[in-house]
């Protein structure tokens, strides 16, 4: 098995790693750490498979299976009229109280 003696650097920001093949160089690293006034982190290494399956999906669209409303709908008694050509109204300046517009100077 492997095994990894973790020790935090002088600042407390990042760890150097030391590889250890058997326990005697665990114990050693440990004490080694422990000397320098470390407080060291023992891992070890597990070994394990992961398989993953990628698949394609294909480009065909997914039909819904909802239908289509084939309801009946009453016909539309207005009529469509075209918009008022002529130019746009300017807007009014409004009560004049400064408290409902911010933009407005007191």
């Amino acid at each position: 098995m492997n095994y990894q003696v973790w020790t935090k650097d002088e600042y407390g920001e990042t760890y150097t790693k030391v590889e250890c093949g058997d326990m005697e160089a665990v114990k050693r690293e440990l004490e080694n750490s422990l000397k320098r006034g470390n407080e060291p982190v023992l891992t070890m290494e597990v070994p394990y498979t992961m398989n993953i399956k990628i698949m394609e999906v294909g480009s065909e669209a997914i039909k819904s299976k909802a239908k289509p409303d084939k309801g009946t709908r009453d016909p539309s008694d207005g009529k469509v009229r075209r918009g008022d050509e002529g130019a746009a109204q300017e807007v009014g300046k409004g009560s004049g109280d400064p408290g409902t517009n911010p933009g407005a100077e007191n």
